[in-house]
């Protein structure tokens, strides 16, 4: 295996990582040859981690497709990967061991050799944030709309004659409330009731 550069803050050895993943194909027993395909996506996992995102390996493969000179060999290293650990019993032959190895591997120095280095948690935290929106579309609109709201009612309550009769009449209210510690003390029981009569109702209509 040729040398791997990598940046100064590497968080793994890969190349003394790699070494396992060798000793375990050069075994003749087949166990060896599956556990080997497993080091090997041990490892490769660990760096895509650091260069993509997603809900599932698959879609982290996929988000970061760019990276790879051959996307459908790791997927398919990804597969048997799979295979060996949700099939009970499913064995790998030397060769295809050596197939998945190989991809993978060329897949780690895929994404070393473009785009692997430690992120500082505001990459982190802008690569969510993107990732979050993306699969929660409606989500982000209500947020959008929900802004629009604040500021549309904020320029109707500040700008407009009706807005402002508005806050001071609740400004009034609130004042008034205040000054009435047994009013504010009735209604803050009214309302704890009222909380407690809703979980009762609730509980019910569970249990019905």
């Amino acid at each position: 295996m040729n040398e791997i550069q990598t940046t100064a803050k590497d968080a793994i050895s890969v190349e003394t990582e790699w070494k396992r993943v060798d000793k375990l194909l050069e075994s003749k027993e087949d166990a060896a040859w599956a556990m080997a395909v497993l080091e090997a996506f041990k490892i490769f996992y660990q760096v895509l981690s650091e260069v993509s995102f997603g809900e599932t390996t698959e879609d982290k493969i996929h988000n970061a497709g760019e990276l790879f000179k051959d996307v459908r060999g790791v997927l398919a290293a990804e597969r048997v990967c799979r295979h060996i650990l949700e099939d009970i019993g499913h064995r790998v032959g030397k060769n295809d061991a050596n197939k998945a190895a190989a991809a993978l591997l060329q897949g780690i120095l895929d994404m070393i050799g473009r785009d692997w280095q430690e992120r500082g948690w505001w990459e982190r935290w802008v690569t969510g944030l993107n990732y979050f929106w993306g699969t929660h579309p409606r989500i982000l609109l209500g947020g959008l709309a929900g802004l629009l709201g604040v500021i549309l009612v904020t320029w109707f309550l500040a700008d407009t004659a009706i807005g402002q009769w508005v806050v001071n009449l609740v400004v009034g209210f609130a004042h008034f409330m205040i000054a009435q510690p047994v009013l504010l003390g009735a209604l803050l029981i009214v309302m704890l009731i009222s909380a407690l009569l809703g979980l009762v109702f609730s509980g019910r209509r569970h249990r019905l």
